[in-house]
């Protein structure tokens, strides 16, 4: 099941060139949409106080960020370079507004919002959009299940981050000093068989490789992607400064901005869990076996068919 928030309306629209009009009448803070001079869209952030430092050293693509003293307050602008990604310019605005809602104090309002902006900057350095497909959803869904709920309990917080390799196609999802693991996703609904982008996938030749695979469902009473990231958040929370930012880049690295609200988040329940060991005959295309012509592969496996090389998950790991 998917949930929906609201839906994206222009607040740019019908505003006039040079022109600012506040956000909303009930937030304490001094929060303005704007057009300048040249006509194009901006956000606006007006402190109570001048900034210590105008310094800002963050860069958005495609957004000018402004920052300055004048008449005794701070001044923090955000401006569009170009109107038609004017959709993923308000979801950053409508993120920078929720911290600020968030911090009544001015001084710790624009701390939190610079860190903010810095999180922001490493998402649009890798990513050109917000949105994240059921695709794309199911298959993060699946790696943090499998570190919330097997990983992390068996190896640590630590061991087990750094292990996850993220979104990498040409390698495999987890790679720990004595085994590689492989984590897939798949429909219930449909036949347990997985798809594989790459012939490094199940490749290794160091140490046993094993492939896990989750049968998911959309439902209401299921958990979503940022369920699972809310309680690995909390497991996480003692580990070290590194560890944690290491989470988050690996996320931003799935295309998935955290701490933002999503409008369309697909909610899951695990209805099947299976483990396979792959080796020797196990059915793959590996690297050695491709003409140097074939630049990619992808190719889906049915694991009905691979029951002879299913184990226990509790033996993996």
């Amino acid at each position: 099941m998917k949930v929906m928030t609201e839906k994206l309306l222009n607040p740019w629209l019908n505003m006039l060139p040079d022109s600012v009009r506040r956000v909303n009448s009930e937030i304490i803070h001094n929060l303005f949409w704007m057009i300048d001079q040249d006509g194009n869209y901006g956000f606006y952030l007006k402190t109570t106080k001048e900034f210590k430092s105008t310094e800002i050293d963050i860069r958005l693509r495609g957004i000018s960020l402004i920052k300055r003293n004048y008449e005794n307050c701070g001044e923090l602008f955000l401006i569009l370079n170009r109107q038609n990604d004017w959709e993923l310019f308000f979801s950053v605005c409508k993120d920078i507004i929720s911290i600020c809602v968030a911090y009544p104090n001015n001084e710790e309002m624009v701390v939190a919002v610079e860190n903010r902006l810095k999180r922001w900057q490493a998402f649009l350095m890798q990513n050109t959009e917000i949105s994240l497909s059921l695709m794309m959803q199911m298959g993060l869904f699946a790696e943090l299940m499998f570190l919330n709920n097997i990983l992390i309990p068996r190896r640590g917080a630590a061991a087990a981050i750094t292990a996850w390799g993220g979104p990498e196609a040409d390698r495999q999802d987890f790679s720990l000093a004595d085994i590689s693991i492989e984590i897939k996703s798949y429909k219930t609904s449909r036949s347990p068989q997985v798809n594989i982008s790459s012939t490094h996938q199940l490749f290794t030749d160091v140490k046993p490789l094993f492939l896990i695979a989750y049968g998911l469902t959309e439902a209401g009473n299921g958990q979503s992607i940022a369920d699972l990231i809310s309680e690995l958040e909390m497991l996480i929370s003692s580990e070290s400064i590194s560890i944690i930012q290491l989470f988050e880049r690996k996320l931003i690295e799935f295309g998935y901005m955290p701490g933002m609200t999503y409008d369309v988040m697909y909610k899951f329940t695990v209805d099947s869990l299976r483990g396979f060991i792959v080796e020797k005959d196990f059915p793959r295309i590996l690297p050695h076996q491709t003409s140097p012509e074939i630049i990619s592969v992808n190719y889906i496996i049915d694991l009905q068919l691979c029951t002879r090389f299913e184990l226990d998950v509790n033996k993996i790991a």
